[in-house]
């Protein structure tokens, strides 16, 4: 894979037993999936067993399904792979309880630590806290890195969208604040920084896979623009102060209280890989609405407003002949400290002809439901370098072809 040529990364700079996770996507769900390998099985080749985690930026806890789940009054979501059998992997090791670092206080099952998460979405998992081995990709010369760290075994998982009984999902792979999180759990491996460089979903499916870095494996481009990483008591998220947005070169001059952080899951701006479509504050994404009507008005009079499609709630179609991304604006996220986070047209838009007869065009980004919080999701961050530096406590991005060779 040619680190260099995309992400900016010096193959020479490379330290052994570094693991590299590699990121799939997953279509369906508009996401990307981790594969991991976990457990010790004396019976069967291999002596692990394989699963998809989602990457998910916006928490911590890394947890999976597991058999238990299957019982009277539990809860699986469906997967194409059963749950994981941890009564059956020697080196599972449930967390006692009250008598380990990273046992939430208070919260057991019978002898065993015990968690509870619920998501956004209204996604929830819980189960019990364990000790397991996992088997990673890395840059070791046989290729695998296995690693001892805490997982959420769960039982009762509900997701709130429909998945599909071959969905590869078994899962959540937690990398935001947190001790929980791999990037601090693994932090003698990871330093406390990972990076990733992701394409659209589609040029994902249709390329070589792409690939988390840590440490002393991330060497990024020296001109990244930089903005700090703000860190919120119980919020596992990775907070930037968001400024302002502009379209191509015109600022909106969005008052700055429409992003302002206020209490506990309200306002201020995250990036989330675990979000697929970006969610600006209600206030701040009317102006934009209305200044990108505006701006369309004027650049391209073939298009026609049209209702609601899919989630996307400003939209237009035009008959041919089609434009595609043409007379799109780029839209820029104006973050602290000088930090211009530009997205281009193919990212900040969705573009779709189904016929020869019209094609529709969409911003690709909504009116957020929580109280005044915006949301970077994955498909804004596509075709961005980003480096996540939580012990500086800052956040590096910029422009980078992050599309895999076929």
């Amino acid at each position: 894979m040619p680190l260099v040529d995309r992400e900016g990364f010096d193959n020479d700079l490379l330290k052994p037993n570094t693991i590299r996770p590699v990121l799939e996507p997953e279509l369906s769900h508009l996401a990307f999936l981790v594969k991991v390998s976990l457990g010790t099985f004396s019976h069967g080749s291999p002596s692990h067993k394989s699963y998809y985690l989602e990457f998910d930026t916006g928490s911590d806890l890394t947890w999976m399904q597991c058999e238990d789940c299957k019982k009277r009054r539990h809860r699986c979501f469906p997967q194409i792979e059963p749950p994981f059998p941890n009564s059956k992997s020697t080196s599972y090791s449930p967390l006692p309880c009250e008598r380990h670092a990273l046992c939430y206080p208070g919260e057991c099952v019978g002898d065993f630590c015990s968690y509870s998460l619920e998501y956004a979405d209204d996604s929830h998992s819980h189960g019990i806290l364990a000790l397991e081995t996992l088997t990673f990709d890395s840059s070791s010369t046989h290729g695998k890195e296995t690693v001892r760290m805490v997982f959420g075994c769960g039982f009762d998982n509900v997701k709130s969208y429909d998945i599909k009984p071959d969905s590869k999902l078994a899962g959540i792979l937690g990398m935001g604040w947190g001790a929980l999180s791999l990037v601090n759990q693994l932090s003698q491996q990871t330093h406390g920084r990972f990076s990733y460089c992701l394409p659209t979903l589609r040029q994902a499916a249709e390329g070589s896979p792409v690939r988390l870095h840590f440490g002393s494996d991330i060497h990024a481009p020296s001109n990244l623009r930089t903005t700090p990483l703000l860190e919120y008591p119980d919020d596992m998220s990775f907070y930037a102060t968001l400024l302002d947005i502009s379209i191509s070169s015109h600022k909106l001059n969005i008052p700055s209280r429409f992003f302002a952080k206020g209490g506990p899951d309200t306002g201020g701006c995250i990036f989330d890989t675990g979000a697929a479509i970006t969610r600006l504050s209600r206030p701040a994404y009317q102006i934009l609405k209305q200044a990108l009507m505006q701006h369309l008005s004027e650049a391209d009079g073939s298009l026609k407003k049209q209702g609601r499609k899919y989630e996307y709630d400003l939209c237009y179609r035009r008959s041919p002949p089609f434009k595609g991304f043409t007379h799109l604006p780029s839209i820029t996220f104006h973050f602290q400290g000088g930090a211009d986070f530009v997205v281009q047209p193919q990212q900040a838009f969705f573009v779709e002809s189904k016929d020869a007869h019209s094609e529709y065009v969409c911003l690709a980004m909504i009116p957020s439901d929580e109280e005044r919080m915006s949301c970077i999701g994955v498909q804004t961050q596509a075709n961005h370098i980003l480096v996540f530096d939580l012990q500086a406590k800052q956040l590096h991005f910029g422009p980078q072809n992050c599309s895999p060779s076929p």
